[in-house]
């Protein structure tokens, strides 16, 4: 492990000192179903782009003296921009591709001067994307994972050249910490655009508390699966805490997790709707009236769960609880360009946005749960870079810090008054049973008690000419037993299970009748030590179709 940082204090000073820091504001926007452009698919060395129906967070980066509206996304580590610069740029000979679960991004690898967040990087490397369909024309994306991620990185021999915009910017500006800061908003206007603020190397004023919140330490992945190191991070013990205050219980499949009830959390502000794993999801939105798991047409396996249903929810880090907003854990589907959502009823349903983990994980994952912009609205978050940096002198671990920003008393008038019309309904609120203890119902929604009310007489009377068959079989068995056993012959007595017969499959099952997305390539057991040449672990159910 890596040497600790010195005092939080130390830090502190560190930071309001500096004369490079800078903050600037980002603004999120819906994007309509007829801009669609292509998500990644993927965590590790791919760039993100937005997607039909979804948020996206940006700002503006000035590439070769050109403007371009970036997307900010800490799941992916490189810079591209949709334009010609060839007259502004230099051109290195080398060319990369980011693979999407449909499409994807590619072209040549430029040097040109950069300009972000009030710094200024000379012979900055990204790549130069032409306009299409796909890709708008002035617009882009600016990636600020670790550099271990980076495809453009990836492309160069020398460990001096093709390094990101983050680390360029710490190693050129040596005053400047090694952090940067964001928040993200949240409007109920569709016409508005949401707030945000993003910080290089400064605290937002009135958010000085974070320095002294707990540091959540960084995971490493194995120094063979290097290119999928995200900001990732420990979720306590028992730390999901379901609409009923109690722990939704979860067993991690991370491998070098040593305590199998944390599970590793993937921090990525360029996810819309976090990925989790079916049985939290079953956890939060089973315990409602109503609420049905479906296999939707636009954002695929998801929950619907009638908007009226307030769903507060509460993650654990650090032993500091950070609760979500009711707001943040439903979501009207309109408002990310979506049609409007019924439940097999006809109730309106918002979509439940923690969302069953909708892509194949591979064999032997480095994550459990995605946390992008529904968690982290909730909370302001500090991302220390520690020696994550390239060519970093100092040796110290990379770590995140949140500070809550949700008041839940505040955050329960928000939903009366957006859902609710001002009135508060939500006292006879009746949780149902945990998945683990699941109240059975028949097709028609009755539940098996009126179901036997309703047919007592008829149950009365099976039941006594089965028990009457039942006698007539134990007496001829008695009878037979009698007979063996005078012989001094013993037989035990075994019930074969019946040829063919199918399973009862578990409560809250749920099979896909069509696969979602693609999947990532398989693990190759003959080659274990090749390098990464495509990163597919997971996709946005935002995905654009055409």
């Amino acid at each position: 492990m890596f040497a600790k940082l010195s005092t939080a204090l130390v830090a502190l000073l560190s930071l309001t000192s500096s004369s490079h820091a800078l903050r600037l504001e980002i603004e999120g926007r819906r994007i309509p179903h007829d801009q669609v452009l292509q998500r990644r698919a993927s965590l590790a060395g791919s760039s993100p782009l937005a997607n039909s129906a979804d948020l996206q967070y940006t700002t503006t980066v000035k590439v070769g003296g050109q403007d371009f509206a970036v997307l900010i996304d800490t799941g992916s580590s490189d810079l591209w921009v949709a334009g010609d610069l060839s007259s502004a740029t230099q051109d290195t000979g080398k060319a990369a591709t980011i693979s999407y679960a449909s499409g994807g991004a590619t072209g040549p690898v430029k040097l040109g001067t950069v300009e972000f967040s009030g710094f200024t990087i000379p012979n900055q490397a990204f790549i130069m994307v032409t306009p299409d369909a796909d890709h708008t024309a002035g617009q882009g994306l600016i990636g600020l994972g670790p550099s271990a991620g980076s495809v453009v990185f990836q492309t160069f021999s020398s460990a001096d050249e093709g390094i990101t915009v983050l680390d360029n910017i710490f190693i050129q500006n040596t005053t400047t910490p090694n952090y940067i800061t964001f928040t993200l908003g949240r409007l109920n206007d569709p016409s508005e655009v949401f707030p945000g603020n993003l910080t290089v190397g400064e605290i937002l004023p009135g958010h000085a508390n974070i320095t002294s919140q707990p540091k959540l330490a960084v995971t490493d992945v194995s120094i063979g699966n290097s290119a999928n190191q995200h900001f990732q991070v420990l979720l306590d013990a028992d730390g999901f805490l379901g609409p009923d205050g109690q722990a939704i219980p979860y067993k991690s499949v991370v491998k070098s997790t040593s305590n199998k009830q944390q599970a590793t959390v993937v921090v990525d502000t360029g996810f819309s709707l976090p990925q989790v794993p079916a049985t939290i999801a079953s956890g939060i939105y089973s315990r409602f009236q109503g609420a049905e798991l479906v296999n939707d047409t636009d954002v695929g396996q998801i929950w619907l769960v009638p908007c009226t249903h307030e769903v507060n929810i509460t993650l654990k880090f650090g032993g500091v609880s950070f609760p979500v907003h009711p707001l943040d854990a439903t979501v009207d589907p309109t408002i990310f360009g979506l049609k409007k959502k019924t439940t097999s009823a006809g109730v309106t349903a918002c979509l439940g946005v923690f969302q069953p983990v909708s892509f194949n994980t591979g064999s032997d994952p480095s994550y459990d749960i995605i946390f992008g912009m529904a968690f982290l609205r909730n909370v302001y978050t500090l991302v220390n870079f520690g020696d994550f940096v390239d060519h970093a002198t100092t040796k110290a671990d990379p770590y995140i810090q949140f500070l809550s920003t949700t008041n839940t008393t505040d955050a329960h008038l928000d939903f009366v008054n957006s859902r609710l019309g001002g009135v508060d309904t939500t006292n006879g609120t009746v949780l149902l049973a945990p998945a683990s203890q699941p109240t059975t119902s028949d097709s028609s929604g009755n539940s098996l008690v009126d179901s036997f009310n309703k047919h007592r007489t008829y149950y009365i009377i099976a039941a006594s000419v089965l028990g009457g068959l039942v006698l007539l079989v134990l007496g001829a068995w008695i009878f037979q037993s009698r007979r063996t056993r005078s012989r001094g012959v013993y037989k035990q007595l075994n019930l074969p299970q019946q040829s063919g017969a199918a399973g009862v499959p578990p409560m809250y099952q749920y099979q896909q009748t069509q696969p979602y997305g693609s999947h990532p390539p398989e693990y190759n057991a003959e080659r274990p030590y090749d390098p990464p040449t495509e990163h597919v672990p997971y996709h946005n159910p935002f995905e654009a179709r055409h």
